[in-house]
């Protein structure tokens, strides 16, 4: 995946449109992101650089098995119109129960 280049202007002109309730939340976010220190990681340490390296790795992966996944995507399809699938059930804490 290759990163949209976006300008000062652009946001400036997607922040004109919102309402004066959202320009407080939007200015907030701003300076969060201008004081952090440290460089982005998510939940399982992974850096920005890491992740897009990962998202192009699966988008090479899913464009060169398009057909198979969309003939998987066809028979889960009909499985699920033949009535031969079960719904999921979750604990009340959200992990999936049988």
């Amino acid at each position: 995946m290759q990163a949209k280049t976006l300008t000062h202007q652009q946001v400036i002109d997607l922040v004109l449109t919102l309402p004066l309730d959202r320009l407080r939340t939007v200015y907030d976010f701003a300076l969060f992101l201008k004081q952090a220190q440290e460089p982005f990681t998510d939940i399982f340490g992974e850096t920005v650089e890491e992740i897009q390296a990962d998202e192009e790795q699966w988008a090479q992966q899913f464009s060169s098995s398009r057909e198979q996944m969309r003939a998987m995507a066809q028979e889960a399809a009909a499985e699920f119109r033949a009535g031969r699938t079960k719904s999921m059930e979750f604990t009340p804490a959200g992990r999936l129960a049988k």
